[in-house]
């Protein structure tokens, strides 16, 4: 898996069930939101005391952001709120 590899490459630990879950994330949103969560997901975990990515982690970091289709979505929904 990508999001594996990559945790490898930054020299990540991270949990199975965070693996799964961001294979998840990236098959509903894109592969490069899914690898772009790892990196806040190290510092919750660090910040948690911890040195491994759990699905706990994974789960809080992805209610913080919006993969870039979503967020375009919702500037539309609400572009009158906007000022133009």
């Amino acid at each position: 898996m990508v999001v594996n590899i990559r945790a490898q490459t930054e020299s990540l630990t991270i949990d199975e069930d965070a693996l799964v879950l961001l294979g998840e994330i990236g098959a509903n949103t894109s592969l490069r939101y899914a690898v772009q969560l790892l990196t806040p997901g190290m510092i919750l975990a660090k910040t948690s005391g911890r040195d491994t990515i759990t699905r706990a982690d994974v789960e809080d970091i992805d209610s913080l952001f919006f993969d870039a289709k979503s967020s375009a979505k919702l500037l539309v929904e609400q572009a009158d709120k906007y000022i133009s």
